[in-house]
C-alpha cells in the first residue's frame, strides 16, 4: 500500500484504502472456495433434492465474484474505476457471508 501511495503522485493513504479491504476480501474468497471443492466432493450425488447442483451452482458464482473482484483490483492505479472495486468488494462480502449462512443452515429452500 505504501509503495502504491507513494508511486502516484498526490495519493493519499486513504485513496488506497479500498484496494486493502478488496485484497482481505479476495483473500477470504479464496479460503472459503479452497474448503467449498472438498465439501461439495462429499455431497451426495444421488440425493433427490437437488443441494449439490445448488450448491456447486452457487460454489461458481463465488468462483466468478472472486476472479471479477482480482482482475478490478489488479488494475493500475490511474486506470481502476474505485467506485466499481468498493461495490464489487462489497457484493462478494455479502455474497461469501450468505453461502457460508446456506451451509450451516443445512441448504434448506426457504419458502
Amino acid at each position: 500500500m505504501v509503495q502504491l501511495q507513494d508511486g502516484s503522485v498526490g495519493t493519499s493513504w486513504i485513496d488506497v484504502q479500498f484496494l486493502k479491504t478488496a485484497t482481505e476480501q479476495l483473500v477470504e474468497c479464496r479460503r472459503v472456495l479452497k474448503y467449498t471443492y472438498t465439501f461439495a466432493y462429499y455431497l451426495d450425488p444421488s440425493d433427490k433434492t437437488g443441494k449439490k447442483e445448488r450448491f456447486e451452482h452457487h460454489q461458481e458464482m463465488l468462483e466468478k465474484f472472486t476472479e471479477n473482484l482480482s482482475e478490478l483490483s489488479e488494475m493500475s492505479l490511474d486506470k481502476m474505476d474505485r467506485t466499481g472495486v468498493v461495490n464489487m468488494t462489497r457484493v462478494v462480502d455479502r455474497f461469501v457471508k450468505n453461502l457460508c449462512k446456506y451451509v450451516e443452515d443445512g441448504m434448506e429452500i426457504e419458502d
